[in-house]
């Protein structure tokens, strides 16, 4: 089972995933801000994080372009609901853009999570393999 970080400023929503991650096996880490989460995983060895794009003090986006420029092979999963108005499909578009491996909208189901992050992983154990 991997480590993985976990960045959502909603606690329910963060307590949820966390739970549903260390069910399935995992070392979950977790943070409420983008600026902790990358303060976490500069000083933890995580294999992926999941991360919400509308937080207080560094969003999604900006955790996104910041591990693109001094961790480019951080694997992430970018999660959205929206904001306001803003539909939750552009958002994750942008986040993909910025280097999200892939997408999951709020709402979703437990067994959607848990594939993508099984896929996340396996793409992660491929490049290390291709790597050595």
């Amino acid at each position: 089972m991997a480590t993985i970080l976990v960045v959502d400023d909603d606690e329910s929503f963060r307590i949820y995933l966390v739970t549903l991650l260390r069910q399935a096996g995992h070392t979950v880490l977790e943070a409420d801000n983008g600026q902790t989460g990358l303060d976490l995983f500069t000083s933890a060895p995580v294999e992926l994080i999941i991360t919400d794009i509308f937080m207080p003090q560094m969003d999604g986006i900006d955790l996104l372009a910041a591990l693109g420029d001094h961790h480019p092979r951080a694997k992430v999963i970018a999660i959205s609901g929206g904001y306001k108005a803003m539909n939750p499909r552009l958002t994750l578009d942008m986040a993909s853009s910025f280097g999200a491996i892939d997408i999951i909208t709020k709402p979703f189901q437990a067994g959607t999570v848990l594939e993508k992050v099984s896929k996340a992983l396996e793409s992660t154990d491929s490049k290390t393999e291709r790597e050595s």
